[in-house]
């Protein structure tokens, strides 16, 4: 269950940081706005990438999938938090926060999952 509201929002914000106007981009403090142009659009497909891969969670074959792109999820929160507290953006800090801690549960329940079976 924790996958699906990771996916959506993944799939979202990817799909946004690869495509949306810069501009636009700064306005809703995306911290990728502080990278070479590039390089944050990349981060948007790999944001995109990683939530195609967060579903498999449920499956004993893509489990080790799902739970490296958490590990890619868990990373992207973490630079992000970092170029956050840079530039004095706290009040997203509660949000990394919450998206770090579910995707740590998603790599949990694919390591605990793939032990039971």
């Amino acid at each position: 269950m924790l996958a699906l509201p990771l996916t959506a929002l993944f799939a979202f914000v990817g799909w946004y940081k690869a495509f949306a106007p810069i501009p636009e981009l700064a306005e809703h403090h995306a911290w990728t706005v502080w990278l070479p142009e590039g390089l944050g659009r990349l981060v948007g497909w790999s944001e995109m990438a990683c939530a195609l891969v967060l579903p498999g969670v449920v499956h004993p074959r893509t489990r080790a999938f799902a739970a490296g792109g958490a590990m890619i999820l868990v990373a992207n929160q973490m630079i992000a938090a970092v170029f956050h507290i840079r530039h004095a953006e706290l009040a997203s800090l509660p949000q990394n926060a919450v998206i770090t801690a579910l995707a740590a549960g998603v790599i949990f329940f694919s390591r605990t999952r793939a032990r039971e079976i």
